[in-house]
This record gives structure tokens, sequence and C-alpha cells, in this order.
């Protein structure tokens, strides 16, 4: 008899259809929304409540970055 570890993936390990790597689709649009107003990252993320580097690292690894410039297009234009 041998014995088979199997782990188990924690709720807060798991990926959701309504969240995004603990970011939730509305956190994202929010990011998106602070961004495209020029909000540099740290007060980001004080006004989210996030860890420092969170919000960068969900936009670069998320690729945000073309949402972000299509805001601040939108955000230009009259």
């Amino acid at each position: 008899m041998s014995i088979v570890f199997i782990p188990k993936i924690g709720d807060h390990l798991r990926k959701t259809a309504s969240r995004v790597d603990g970011f939730s689709k509305e956190e994202i649009e929010e990011v998106i929304k602070l961004r495209a107003a020029g909000v540099p990252y740290k007060e980001c993320a004080k006004i989210m409540s996030r860890p420092q580097g969170s919000v960068s690292n969900a936009v670069t690894y998320y690729d945000l970055h073309d949402a972000i410039a299509e805001a601040k297009e939108l955000l230009k234009s009259p």
C-alpha cells in the first residue's frame, strides 16, 4: 500500500470567471480608468487598497496596456 498525496488548491488560489488573479472585473476596469487618467501605480494601489506592486503586475501580466491607451483616447476626445 502506498500513500498518494493529492494537493488541494485553496480558494484564494482558484481562478474563477468573475475574478482575475485576485482582481474582480470591476477592479480591472477601475485600474484601466485610473491609469488612463494618469494616476501613478502607487496611488492606484492606495486608492484600491492593494499592495504597491500588484496593480503594475496586473497591468503587465494581463496586457492591459491597449485598454488603457484606448481609455486615454476616449478621455481626450470631446
